[in-house]
C-alpha cells in the first residue's frame, strides 16, 4: 500500500461495501474537533494527516445527512493531492477540479454536480461571487488548505475568503504553522471561521493591544476554543531528529562580492534622512535577501560571475558522505531557480520539483523519490514542494539556503519527519560565515518560539524585532539582531513575509 499516509498506523476495514479507516487517537480527535463545532482551526503538525482529518469529517457529514457538499481552496501545487487523497480515503466521493479561462471556471462552479470542489487561492480570488452562489446552492462545508495563505488582512486572498465564509454551513481551516509571523496572523484566521461576530475585536484593536501583549494572552480563551494545535511529540513514536550548522567560509572573490555589496547598503543607509528610511524599510527584506543570495550563489546576482561558490564545493564533499552509505537517501533545499538547475547538472541522477516542474509531474517525482532504490538525491524548492509531499525514504535533509520564510523552513522539515519514517533524521544547514544568513537563523528560531507560545507548544514567546535605521546598519555589519528586550524594538518588518 502507499506510505503517504503511513499505512501502518491504519487499519483498513471493510463495513458491507465500504471500506474505512482506524483513526489514530489524535486524528478521532480531530474529526470531533471539525464535525462536533461546525468551524476550527485544525493546526496538525505537518506530518500528523490533516488532509485524512479532513476527508473522514466530510465523509461523516456526509453519510449523516448534515452536509452536501465540500469546497476546498488551497494552494495551486496542492489540488491534484487533494484528488488523489480522496482516491485513497473516499473514492466514492466524486472530486472535480475547477481551473483553467475565467469563462471556464465560470461555467464549472455553475454546472459542477461533484461532492468535492477543489480550486485554488488565485481561482477564489478571481471567482469570489461564483464561489458564494456554489456555497449557497447547498449546505456546503469549506476547506482553506495552509490557510495561513489569507493570514494578511489587507491582501486579496483575505478579502476572498471573508467573503465567502458566511455562505458555508461549516468551516475549517487547516495549517501546521498558522503563525508565521505574528500573533495577527491568527486574527485574520479567526475573522473567517467566525465572520461578523468581532470575537478579537478590529484588526486595528487586536493590532494596538498586541503592543501591550505581544503573546496575545487576552485572546488565549478564543484560540483554545477554535484551534486544535497537535504536535508529533504528543502524538507519534517518531524516531530524533538532529540538527548540525556546517559553516562555510567564503573565498576571497565571493567575500569580495559579498562585503562591497553590504558596505553600499550601509553607507547608502546611513545617508538617509529619517523619512527617507522609512520608506526604504518597506524594501529592505528584498534587499537584504540579494545579500543572501551572494552568500549563496553570486551567480544569482552577477550571471558573468561563472565561478565555483562556497556552498557548491562543500555539498560536493557532503553529499557523497553521506550517499557512501548504501540505501541512503537526501533531500537538498535550495531556494532559487537558477541554484537548482546548477545542483542538477552537478549531480547527475538527482530529480527535482522546484517551480519549472509541472503540477500533474510532482507526485510522480516524489514516488519515484520514495520508491526508487536507484534515486537518492532529491533537490527541491520549499515553496513548491515543502507541503503536500511524503519523502520519509530520506533520513537526512540539508538547506543549502535559507529565506524570512517560516512557513516554508518548517513545512520542508516536516516532508521527511512524520508518519512513516522509521529512521533518525538528520538537518544539516549549510551557514556561510560571517553573512546575513547569521541573522535570517536567528529570526526563524524566534518566530518558531512565538508560534509555540500562541499555539500552547512548549516554549516561550519572543517576537522578531523590527529595526531601526541605526539597527539595520548593526545587522549588516554584525550579522546579528537586536537581542528580545532591547530599546527601541517594535514588532514589525525584520522578518514579514
Amino acid at each position: 500500500m502507499p506510505t503517504s499516509w503511513g499505512w501502518s498506523k491504519f487499519t483498513a476495514r471493510r463495513v458491507g461495501s465500504k471500506v474505512g479507516f482506524d483513526l489514530l487517537a489524535h486524528q478521532e480527535e480531530g474529526v470531533d474537533f471539525l464535525t462536533g463545532q461546525g468551524v476550527g482551526l485544525l493546526a496538525f503538525e505537518q506530518g500528523l494527516g490533516k488532509t485524512f482529518v479532513a476527508i473522514e469529517a466530510f465523509r461523516r457529514l456526509l453519510e449523516s445527512g448534515r452536509a452536501d457538499r465540500l469546497l476546498v481552496v488551497c494552494p495551486n501545487s496542492l489540488k491534484r493531492n487533494w484528488v488523489a487523497e480522496f482516491g485513497k480515503f473516499a473514492p466514492h466521493v466524486t472530486v472535480e477540479i475547477v481551473e483553467g479561462p475565467p469563462k471556464v471556471r465560470r461555467s464549472a462552479f455553475r454546472a459542477t454536480r461533484a461532492r468535492v470542489v477543489v480550486t485554488s487561492y488565485e481561482t477564489a480570488r478571481a471567482e469570489t461571487t461564483a464561489l458564494i452562489a456554489l456555497c449557497q446552492r447547498q449546505r456546503t462545508a469549506l476547506v482553506l488548505d495552509e490557510s495561513h495563505a489569507a493570514k494578511n488582512w489587507k491582501s486579496l486572498t483575505s478579502t476572498a475568503m471573508r467573503a465567502v465564509a458566511p455562505h458555508a454551513a461549516f468551516r475549517w481551516l487547516l495549517s501546521g504553522t498558522p503563525v508565521t509571523n505574528t500573533a495577527e496572523d491568527l486574527h485574520t484566521q479567526v475573522e473567517i471561521l467566525e465572520p461578523g461576530k468581532a470575537s478579537l475585536g478590529s484588526a486595528e484593536v487586536f493590532k494596538a493591544m498586541l503592543e501591550d501583549d505581544p503573546t496575545a494572552k487576552f485572546a488565549q480563551a478564543t484560540f483554545d476554543r477554535l484551534i486544535l494545535r497537535r504536535t508529533k511529540e504528543q502524538c507519534l513514536d517518531l524516531p530524533e531528529k538532529t540538527y548540525a550548522d556546517l559553516r562555510v567560509e567564503l573565498p576571497d572573490w565571493q567575500r569580495r562580492v559579498y562585503d562591497q555589496m553590504r558596505d553600499e547598503m550601509v553607507a547608502e543607509i546611513r545617508k538617509m534622512t529619517g523619512e527617507q528610511y522609512l520608506a526604504y524599510a518597506s524594501t529592505a527584506l528584498a534587499k537584504l535577501t540579494r545579500l543572501i543570495q551572494i552568500a549563496s550563489n553570486p551567480a544569482l546576482i552577477f550571471p558573468e560571475l561563472d565561478r565555483l561558490p562556497a556552498k557548491f564545493e562543500a555539498l560536493d564533499g557532503l553529499i557523497a558522505d553521506i550517499l557512501s552509505v548504501p540505501g541512503r537517501k537526501v533531500i537538498l533545499w535550495s531556494n532559487y531557480i537558477r541554484t537548482i538547475e546548477q545542483l542538477l547538472q552537478r549531480f547527475p541522477g538527482a530529480v527535482a520539483i522546484y517551480g519549472a516542474t509541472p503540477n500533474d509531474e510532482r507526485q510522480g517525482i516524489a514516488k519515484r523519490f520514495q520508491e526508487d532504490q536507484d534515486t537518492r538525491l532529491l533537490i527541491a524548492n520549499p515553496a513548491a514542494a515543502g507541503t503536500g509531499f511524503t519523502l520519509t525514504a530520506a533520513s537526512f535533509t540539508i538547506y543549502e539556503s535559507l529565506s524570512w520564510r517560516y512557513d516554508h523552513y518548517a513545512q520542508s522539515q516536516d516532508r521527511n519527519h512524520r508518519i512513516g519514517q522509521t529512521q533518525p533524521v538528520t538537518y544539516v544547514r549549510l551557514l556561510a560565515t560571517d553573512t546575513i544568513e547569521e541573522a535570517v537563523v536567528t529570526a526563524l528560531e524566534r518566530k518558531s518560539a512565538l508560534a509555540r507560545s500562541l499555539l500552547g507548544d512548549r516554549g516561550a514567546g519572543e517576537l522578531v524585532a523590527s529595526l531601526s535605521q541605526e539597527e539595520m546598519c548593526d545587522l549588516l555589519t554584525s550579522n546579528r539582531l537586536p537581542s528580545v528586550g532591547d530599546p527601541g524594538e517594535r514588532q514589525v518588518a525584520a522578518g514579514s513575509a
